[in-house]
Order: structure tokens, then C-alpha cells, then sequence
């Protein structure tokens, strides 16, 4: 990544904590807006984000040579895009919430483990993901605790 958009990219991660930190006070402290409940609308953007996520992985792929890592990279990040869309189907909210949490946690693991040996040049980035990644899974564990 360039130096120079590092800022960029720093704060749009920390502005991207906004609707899952909105939604989770919302959810405790019994807030409704526009008739849509807290948790749905906490589950919808948590789906949206790793879904993104996995995208960004392909986008990291594909400006690399192509090596037997990145068909691993490339399908995990299928899987992971897939459990987030079944987040939105499951009409149970706290598997939503674990099934998504398990997400966060697969998609920090897959940019860990297995970009990093192909994109070893990312300096700041795993350490800015690593913080949003415990932000965001924290919420999900709040999300899936009784309300205050």
C-alpha cells in the first residue's frame, strides 16, 4: 500500500467502527430508528463489511504474480463472503451475530496467515486491522450479550 493514502485508509477503517458502534449503544439502550431494529440493522452492516473484506483480498491478490497461495487466498475469501451473506439469511440473530463474529475472525486469520506471505510490503496495515478487527468483534460479543 502507498504511503502516501495511509491516513486515508486509517481513518476510513476507524469511520467504518461509526455504524457498529451507533447500532450497539442503539440495541442497549432500546433506540429505534425509522421502525428498524437495532440488531437487524447491526447484523445487515456487519455482513456488508466482511463481504467487503473478502473483496479487498482479491483486489491484493490480483496485483501479485500468481502463486498456489493465492488460489488458497482467493477461495477462503468465497467461503468467508458466503458465511456473511448467510448472516442476513439466518432469521436468528445471535447465530447471525456468531456466524459473523466467526467471519471477523477467519478474514483477520486469512490476511494474517496467508496475504502476508505474498504481499510482505504492508507495514502499518496488519496492526490497523488487527485493532479494528478486536473493535468490531467485541461489538459482536456485546451484540450478543442480554441489553444493559
Amino acid at each position: 500500500m502507498r504511503n502516501n493514502s495511509s491516513s486515508l485508509i486509517k481513518t476510513l477503517g476507524v469511520l467504518g467502527l461509526i455504524p457498529f458502534i451507533a447500532s450497539t449503544l442503539a440495541f442497549h439502550f432500546n433506540f429505534y430508528h425509522y421502525g428498524l431494529l437495532a440488531q437487524s440493522v447491526f447484523v445487515a452492516y456487519s455482513a456488508i463489511i466482511l463481504s467487503f473484506l473478502s473483496g479487498a483480498i482479491w483486489g491484493q491478490v490480483l496485483e501479485q504474480p500468481f502463486q498456489s497461495k493465492c488460489k488458497i487466498l482467493l477461495i477462503a475469501s468465497n467461503v468467508v463472503a458466503l458465511i456473511a451473506w448467510c448472516g442476513l439469511l439466518i432469521d436468528q440473530p445471535h447465530m447471525s451475530l456468531l456466524l459473523l463474529l466467526c467471519g471477523y475472525i477467519s478474514i483477520f486469520w486469512l490476511e494474517v496467515r496467508w496475504l502476508k506471505q505474498i504481499r510482505p510490503d504492508q507495514s502499518y496495515y496488519p496492526n490497523l486491522r488487527f485493532g479494528l478487527t478486536i473493535a468490531v468483534c467485541a461489538m459482536h460479543l456485546l451484540m450478543l450479550y442480554p441489553k444493559l
